[in-house]
Parts: C-alpha cells; sequence; structure tokens
C-alpha cells in the first residue's frame, strides 16, 4: 500500500455519527453501524468528508475482516485516500483483535468503477464468485426466447394491467404485499417514478395483487428489473406478468437496450435461465487480502 498519507483527519463512526457520513455509505452499511454490529470511519479533509468505510469481523470467522462498504467521493479519487483510509482501518482492527486477523475480504459487483484497479494496487488477490447476482440480455434476444414463444392464459376473473392504469390505492395495497412479503421495499411515490408503461401486475378477481413486475430505467439503454412478486410460487402468474413486461420493453426500447434480472434466489435464477438461456451472468468479485506470512 502507499506509505504516503495525505493530511486529512480519519474519525470512527458510530451510530450517532452515522448520518454525517451517510452519503458515502450504502444502506447495508448503515444499518450494521446503526446496530452496532460493524465499524465505520469517515476520511476528513478540508472540514469535508470525502471517504468512508464499513466493516466487520466475518460471522463465519472472527479472524477474517470483512469490508461492507468503501467509498471515495468521485472528484478525490486517485489521490491515496481510499487506500489511507483502508490502512488506518486495518490498524484499528487490528488493536482490537491484538493482532489476530489472518485477512480481509470485500465481494463487489465488476462494474463498480475503480475497484478492482484499487484492490489489485493494494495487495488484494482477486477471485470471481460463483454466485450468480443477475442475468443480463438485450432487447433483441427476448424476441427469441422461451419466454415470448409460450402461450400462457391468464386465470379467469384475473387481469394484467400495467402500472399506468393502476390507481393510487391500487399501488398503495401493491407496495403493502410486497412489504408483507419481504420483496425489497418501494414507496408509494417510488412505484410512480417506475417504467409505468412497462411494469405489470397481475390481479385476482378482489383486485388482489397476486403477481408483480417492475421495472426502472437505470441508464439511457439499461433497464433493471427491481421488484419480482409472485404469490405462493405460482410460476403462471410468474410468466405472465413478464411476458406482458418483456412485449412492452420490445415495444418501446431499442434492440441494443440491455435488460438486467436478479436472480439471488436459486429458484429465480433457474426460471431466468430457463425461459431466457442466451442471458449473461453478472457475479460478484472477491477482493482477499492474507494479512498472514
Amino acid at each position: 500500500m502507499n506509505n504516503e498519507l495525505p493530511n486529512v483527519q480519519i474519525y470512527s463512526i458510530g451510530p450517532d455519527e452515522v448520518n454525517y457520513a451517510a452519503a458515502l455509505l450504502t444502506g447495508e452499511a448503515i444499518d450494521y453501524i446503526k446496530n452496532g454490529e460493524a465499524l465505520g470511519m469517515a476520511l476528513v479533509e478540508e472540514d469535508e468528508i470525502r471517504a468512508a468505510v464499513c466493516a466487520r469481523l466475518s460471522p463465519d470467522n472472527e479472524m477474517i475482516l470483512e469490508l461492507i462498504s468503501l467509498y471515495v467521493a468521485p472528484a478525490y479519487r486517485r489521490r491515496g485516500l481510499g487506500g489511507t483510509l483502508l490502512m488506518e482501518l486495518l490498524d484499528e482492527m487490528m488493536a482490537v483483535t491484538d493482532g489476530s486477523l489472518l485477512g480481509v475480504i470485500a465481494n463487489f459487483m465488476p462494474d463498480m468503477e475503480g475497484l478492482e484497479a484499487f484492490f489489485s494496487k493494494d495487495g488484494f488477490r482477486l477471485e470471481q464468485d460463483e454466485q450468480v447476482l443477475s442475468w443480463k440480455f438485450t432487447v433483441a434476444d427476448l424476441s427469441d426466447s422461451i419466454l415470448l414463444k409460450q402461450r400462457v392464459p391468464v386465470p379467469k376473473d384475473y387481469s394484467i394491467r400495467s402500472l399506468k392504469k393502476l390507481s393510487d390505492y391500487e399501488v398503495h395495497q401493491l407496495v403493502n404485499v410486497l412489504r408483507q412479503n419481504w420483496v425489497d421495499d418501494r414507496t408509494e411515490k417510488e412505484m410512480r417514478l417506475a417504467l409505468q408503461s412497462d411494469s405489470y401486475v397481475l390481479l385476482d378477481e378482489r383486485e388482489g395483487p397476486r403477481a408483480c413486475v417492475v421495472l426502472e430505467k437505470q441508464e439511457e439503454k439499461h433497464i433493471y428489473l427491481s421488484q419480482f412478486f409472485v404469490d405462493k410460487g405460482n410460476t403462471v402468474a410468474g410468466m405472465l406478468v413478464l411476458q406482458e413486461a418483456a412485449k412492452s420493453v420490445r415495444e418501446h426500447f431499442s434492440e441494443d437496450t440491455v435488460l438486467e434480472i436478479p436472480t439471488l434466489a436459486a429458484s429465480s435464477a433457474g426460471l431466468v435461465k430457463k425461459i431466457l438461456p442466451m442471458g449473461q451472468p453478472t457475479k460478484l468479485i472477491r477482493a482477499v487480502l492474507e494479512l498472514t506470512d
């Protein structure tokens, strides 16, 4: 690591201070720090927080330090601030553990700007994790997919509607159902910021949501499936909303637009691979730093 430290101050971040550095921490890191489950540190230069880190001792092995979040504000990168903060963190954790740390691990997405170069420069070994986080397809891929070739009838007395055509009350009901089923939370306001015409909900005879696909625009040619819910594992319901969303996306977006579908669960990964086999998997990169001689 670079031993020439910039003229900065580094402070510990506890539950009472975490909000000051929240802009440079992930939501997961904020929760860990607030719950006292992880150590946070902030790097301050000219009275401004310019980098923040969060780490904890691994639940599987308390001799391994697990980096939860490490972020340097874009305007201040390539100046050694991240390395400085990381060295301070390691010194602190070595003191806490009486020098018993054996290593450091960090998992990150391959497209996170600058992280591969940062970890490689500071002596980490990079490995590809086996877990598939998401599958990416182009809109052109959808035309030849099994998803659009299969005919899936809508159950009697059910209906499929776009998010755009749902009333505010129906969106409220959808949000409640998603929360009850531990699907990533979105407020009604956030739902209205999604791709309204390309997101679909399957409603039963009582107008209750039984399945949904909510799409959001990440970049000009990158769409992300942010919410996917199927009541009681109903594969038919899932296929119905996915079909409608795929048809709409194919109509509204260019063929080179990328659609990304997260597949954290093995069951959802299997379904996506079956109906859209031409997709490209996105896997985590694991950075490993061994501290033993």
